[in-house]
């Protein structure tokens, strides 16, 4: 009795220290969201890519990470549609009876607000 007691502490204390080794899907899905669109976009320096949020896709096993592409002088928000799995990445976008869902999920461009306290008009060249 105890050998299976034993036997099953140390099945469980591998699968425990396994998940604590590998790091967790759920950061994976967005790392390569993000790293997809690095890539594929060939984003130049100085670009931020912002994570703000995933969720269920309408496709089935997929999940939808929308992000914020940051620039100078705009945020284009963009979906990304990873797998559960970790191996494909849609970019593009997603039609379902006629209507853009991946429009209506990540919005129009928009160009950054300017804290207009923070410009000093005196050292501006007219």
């Amino acid at each position: 009795m105890s050998k299976i007691f034993f036997g099953i502490m140390g099945l469980l204390l591998i699968s425990l220290l396994s998940t604590i080794n590998n790091p967790s899907k759920e950061t994976n899905i967005v790392q390569l969201a993000i790293e997809t669109v690095k890539i594929q976009a060939a984003l130049p320096g100085g670009v931020e890519i912002k994570f703000i949020e995933k969720r269920e896709s309408p496709i089935p096993d997929f999940y939808m990470v929308k992000l914020l592409v940051i620039d100078m002088d705009k945020e284009i928000p963009i979906v990304a549609y990873v797998d559960k799995t970790c191996e494909k990445v849609i970019l593009g976008t997603l039609f379902v009876k006629g209507e853009n869902l991946t429009l209506r999920e990540a919005g129009e461009p928009r160009i950054p607000k300017i804290d207009l306290g923070k410009l000093e008009i005196e050292k501006s060249r007219l």
